[in-house]
């Protein structure tokens, strides 16, 4: 299966609008990067999909709540992850998700390093000398293809999620921290990049990925749903108001993962810099666990919906 950057914004206003309210973009849509060198092919058995919208109990509740006028962003959402909530469960036994979660953890460390191409590679990822954002970004993509492979694993709609949800807050957050005032060199972004192996930067980091990787999954289902209700006299009463309903479920999303940064902040903090690690694939998905719990309970805590 192809998988092609998209045309979109330079990257500064592609940054800039992923963390707007007015505009936002999804995660698959803020990377092209000047280069068709990130055109990549999944190659495998197959290709697995999450699966329609189920048809429960659960997810009526959904659609009946499209259908309302003033019902909360939170309850459509929380709706959502209560009806699909399976597939979001087994993404710690995703190997592309875990491999992403695990590269942004390595990555700020490698461009610490003397010879930053070879520390890439040693992370799997194939750069040319002195690499700059596009050809990291390029390898980040053939390290999870090559990890999912390794795997045994045919490409998932959550894989291809979790890679744009990684590489999207890898992309946005570099140029936001970059230099401003003039147009980053290799070395700013080098150097943007290493200060994400901070605590808190990689909270932050965290925070962004976690944004990403939710409201991926909330509209991979929604997006098949919701063109069913519009103009039904329901929230959205026109495809206009699809723009201003996907930038509440962004915002949403913010919201709801800002209790990463903390989280991520502190285990970065214990294992790495107390427990002295060099941290594995194995404590990714430990860390991934417990932040999937701590999202799942935020969902709640922020929602109207019985639990």
């Amino acid at each position: 299966m192809l998988i092609a950057a998209r045309k979109m914004l330079p990257p500064r206003k592609a940054a800039k609008a992923a963390d707007s309210g007015s505009n936002p973009l999804r995660p698959s849509q803020i990377f092209s990067w000047h280069s068709s060198r990130l055109r990549t092919r999944w190659r495998g058995m197959g290709h697995i999909r999450l699966g329609d919208p189920p048809a429960t109990r659960k997810w009526r509740e959904v659609v009946a709540l499209l259908d309302e006028h003033d019902i909360p962003i939170a309850d459509v959402t929380r709706g959502v992850e209560r009806a699909c909530d399976k597939s979001l469960a087994q993404a710690v036994n995703d190997p592309a998700f875990v491999e992403a979660l695990w590269l942004l953890l390595k990555i700020p460390l490698a461009s610490r390093e003397d010879d930053f191409q070879s520390a890439l590679a040693m992370l799997g990822l194939k750069t040319p000398p002195e690499p700059t954002l596009t050809d990291i970004l390029a390898g980040f993509v053939d390290a999870i293809e090559r990890a999912r492979r390794r795997g045994g694993r045919e490409v998932t709609d959550f894989s291809l999620i979790a890679r744009n949800a990684a590489i999207s807050a890898l992309q946005s957050l570099t140029f936001e921290r970059a230099p401003s005032l003039w147009r980053p060199t290799v070395e700013d972004e080098r150097t943007t990049i290493a200060t994400f192996a901070s605590t808190e930067r990689f909270g932050e980091l965290a925070q962004r990925f976690f944004t990403n990787l939710l409201q991926g999954h909330i509209q991979y289902f929604l997006d098949r749903e919701i063109p069913r209700h519009i103009g039904t006299g329901g929230m959205i009463r026109s495809v206009a108001d699809t723009s201003y309903f996907e930038g509440a479920v962004h915002r949403h999303c913010q919201e709801t993962t800002l209790i990463m940064r903390a989280f991520a902040n502190d285990w970065l903090g214990k294992n790495r810099f107390h427990l002295g690690k060099d941290l594995t694939r194995e404590d990714a998905a430990g860390f991934a666990a417990f932040a999937f719990t701590k999202v799942r309970r935020e969902l709640s805590n922020r929602s109207g919906l019985s639990h």
